[in-house]
C-alpha cells in the first residue's frame, strides 16, 4: 500500500509538469494579416497584434509591431520593448539588433552586452559574429572583444572553423584566430558545408574544395548574385 501511495504522489506532480511544458510550446499563426501565438491545444496563448513574429527559440520570439521590433516570451509579456530598427532572434543569449542607426548585441535581460557602434552585423557562428565599420568586415566574440579587426572587403560566418573572406577582391579562408588557411585565389567561395566540402568560383569555373583546399571535382555554374542576395536577407532581415 505504502508502494502505491508513492506511486500516486509522484505521478501527480510528473502529470501536472508534463502538461505546462506541452502549453508553453507555442506555434505562430496569422489572421487578417497579424501574427499570433498558440498552443499544442490550438487554443491562442498571445493575440495576433504583431505585423511580424518569429517561432520561439530559447523560450523568446522576436516580434514587430508598427517598424519597431522586440521580444516576448511564452507568457506574451514584451520583456524587452518593442524599439529596435533591426534584430535578430536570440542565439545563445545574445540578439543581434539595431539601435539609434548602429548595430550591437544584448542579452535576456535587454542589457548592451556589445555596444550599438557597428554599422551592419550578424548572429553567432560557432563563438564569433561578423560586423561591419566603414565598409570593412571583422569579427567579435561574445565579450565583444573585437577578435579579427574590421579589414575584409567581405565576410561570411564561421562554419567548421574557417570563415570565407574578401581581400584585395580575391576571396580565401581564414581561422578563428584570423590566420589564413587558405590563399586568396578565389573570385567567390561559399561556407563549407556538412561534407566538409566548399565551393569556389575561379577563372569563370567552379570548385568543390575540402578543408585542405583540395580541388575535389568541377560543378555546375553558380548565380554568385542570387547567393549575396540570399546572404543579405538573412534571418536577422
Amino acid at each position: 500500500m505504502k508502494k502505491f501511495t508513492m506511486i500516486l504522489l509522484l505521478g501527480i506532480p510528473m502529470i501536472m509538469f508534463s502538461d505546462y511544458c506541452r502549453a508553453q510550446v507555442l506555434n505562430r499563426f496569422y489572421l487578417q494579416g497579424k501574427v499570433g501565438y498558440k498552443n499544442t491545444y490550438q487554443e491562442i496563448v498571445i493575440n495576433p497584434v504583431y505585423d511580424a513574429g518569429s517561432e520561439f527559440f530559447e523560450g523568446v520570439a522576436l516580434v514587430m509591431q508598427g517598424g519597431k521590433r522586440g521580444y516576448i516570451n511564452t507568457a506574451g509579456r514584451e520583456f524587452i520593448a518593442l524599439q529596435f530598427d533591426d534584430a535578430s532572434p536570440f542565439v545563445n543569449g545574445l540578439a543581434c539588433v539595431k539601435y539609434a542607426g548602429k548595430y550591437g548585441f544584448i542579452n535576456l535581460n535587454g542589457d548592451w552586452i556589445i555596444q550599438p557602434i557597428y554599422d551592419n552585423a550578424f548572429s553567432f557562428s560557432e563563438g564569433m559574429a561578423r560586423v561591419e565599420k566603414k565598409g570593412r568586415w571583422g569579427f567579435v566574440n561574445p565579450r565583444g572583444e573585437l577578435i579579427i579587426p574590421c579589414i575584409y572587403e567581405q565576410a561570411s560566418d564561421y562554419s567548421t572553423g574557417l570563415a570565407a573572406v574578401r581581400k584585395d577582391n580575391k576571396v580565401g579562408f581564414i581561422g578563428l584566430k584570423g590566420e589564413t588557411i587558405l590563399p586568396f585565389i578565389n573570385d567567390f567561395a561559399m561556407n563549407f558545408n556538412a561534407d566538409k566540402e566548399a565551393m569556389v568560383t575561379r577563372e569563370g569555373k567552379q570548385f568543390m574544395i575540402s578543408l585542405s583546399g583540395k580541388i575535389l571535382r568541377e560543378v555546375e555554374p553558380f548565380n554568385e548574385h542570387e547567393e549575396h542576395e540570399r546572404d543579405r536577407k538573412k534571418t536577422k532581415r
